[in-house]
């Protein structure tokens, strides 16, 4: 069914400039899907209508139009007009399900083989309902708060090194993604910025949406975002708070090294900003600096998560809060959730205490490093980034390929990448790269041909030849 009260009125803005008009326009309209602001089922505007609205020729928005339905985006019906279809690169789209593409768009760090944690879970369900005393903690929830046990066993995960937060300072909540908005919720003022990196977490991205937080960019290097362009931000805008992926950043897979944490953290002291530190892989990089919690404990709230790490359906995140914050992200939770499923809770908490968690990390830790050494083996001649160990890469695309153009010319040769534009702040700074997951789900021999794939498509440039 085709929804007519919102796309007649959507407008793309200002077009990238570094592009042809008609690849911009096909990469706006990605964003825009990305970003939530556009549907499926929306309906676009017509040729002639966008044309004038952008000041371009019909044939250009035709183009456009065109290009955007290449890559799966949007469809055309004589009578009816252009409208939405999907959004790219998402496994679950008519473009990739049944196709027998391959799906290295998603983010799902990769596990030792017959070590799915599937029959751990199955042995700590079984022990669980054999246990009164366990039975009564995960349904009685009159109390409205997190079980001792489990607010001590989420502290004793999250610290690493110098970090040691106490039970007391940690929240539960339904995922690092809930945690993300709650931070934003109970942290950022109306009319107050977040900075972040020019490209970043695309689930800050949605957030910030939801919650209409507006985002500041701030320019990074390869250590992670630039304490001078931090304080150039804060010269310019109201900002809050500051969000850091400090390991195994998403999507480039960068770890930010000790001394960049320091002075981050000296900087947003200085500035009065608070620190959201987002590292829900940070436990498949053992030998990482301390988190920024370490070093700015009064101002850091730390992100932690058992989904990426652990199995992908154990919702649960885990947020150690200061004792200034802790309030108010206490009354974000209440008003969102109310509380996190003790049951989740109680895994979590018998997975750490008996080892099974440290385990399945470890085993994680093993497979990451295996795959990283063949994605790099096999793409020695493309131009990656990612630490070693990362469950993702980064490929920096060669002009004249643009993100959405490549990610394409990939899912047209039976590999899905997630475009690097999805994870942009600003939609004029485009970012010329793809992400590439090395995900539990695709086996060896078809990581391998993916990455032969891609290796093949990067010098060929979006005309083939």
């Amino acid at each position: 069914m085709v929804r007519d009260a919102r796309a007649p009125g959507w407008r793309p803005g200002e077009l990238a400039g570094d592009r042809p008009a008609y690849v911009a326009l096909a990469d706006a309209i990605a964003h825009d899907l990305a970003r939530g602001r556009l549907a499926p089922g929306d309906r676009l505007p017509t040729h002639r209508a966008l044309a004038a609205e952008l000041g371009v020729t019909v044939r250009t928005v035709a183009r456009g139009y065109a290009e955007a339905e290449r890559r799966g985006l949007v469809g055309g019906e004589v009578g009816r007009g252009t409208y939405v279809r999907t959004a790219f690169g998402l496994p679950a789209t008519p473009s990739a399900a049944g196709t027998g593409a391959i799906d290295l768009a998603a983010l799902h760090p990769p596990i030792a083989a017959g070590a799915w944690p599937a029959e751990r879970l199955a042995a700590t369900l079984r022990a669980l309902s054999e246990d009164p005393v366990a039975l009564r903690v995960v349904t009685d929830t009159e109390h409205s708060a997190d079980h001792p046990t489990h607010r001590d066993a989420a502290a004793a995960w999250v610290a690493h090194r110098a970090f040691a937060p106490r039970g007391d300072d940690m929240l539960l909540t339904a995922g690092a993604q809930h945690a993300l908005s709650l931070c934003l919720l109970g942290l950022v003022p109306a009319g107050a910025k977040v900075a972040t990196t020019a490209v970043t977490n695309p689930g800050l991205l949605a957030a910030a949406r939801a919650l209409a937080v507006d985002l500041v960019a701030v320019d990074a290097d390869e250590d992670g975002m630039l304490p001078d362009a931090l304080q150039d931000a804060c010269a310019r805008e109201t900002l809050a708070a500051v969000h850091v992926q400090p390991t195994y950043d998403n999507p480039r897979a960068r770890t930010m090294p000790q001394a960049r944490r320091e002075t981050l953290a000296e900087v947003a002291g200085s500035r009065g900003l608070w620190i959201v530190e987002d590292d829900p892989l940070g436990p498949l990089a053992p030998d990482r600096p301390p988190p920024l919690a370490a070093l700015a404990a009064e101002r850091t709230c730390y992100i932690g998560s058992a989904a990426k790490v652990l199995a992908l359906g154990l919702r649960v995140g885990m947020l150690a809060a200061p004792e200034a914050a802790y309030p108010r992200l206490a009354a974000a939770l209440r008003s969102s959730t109310w509380l996190t499923a003790p049951l989740l809770g109680e895994v979590l908490a018998r997975w750490i205490r008996d080892g099974v968690a440290h385990q399945v990390v470890e085993q994680r830790i093993a497979a990451c490093r295996d795959r990283h050494r063949v994605a790099r083996d096999l793409l020695a001649d493309v131009e990656v980034h990612g630490d070693p160990g990362s469950p993702h890469l980064w490929i920096e695309l060669p002009a004249p390929w643009s993100a959405g153009s490549f990610v394409a010319a990939a899912r047209d040769d039976g590999v899905l990448v997630a475009p690097g534009d999805d994870y942009v702040v600003e939609r004029t700074r485009a970012a010329h790269g793809v992400r590439i997951g090395l995900n539990a789900e695709v086996s060896d021999d078809q990581l391998r041909s993916a990455l032969t794939r891609l290796r093949r498509l990067v010098p060929l440039g979006p005309s083939g030849t």
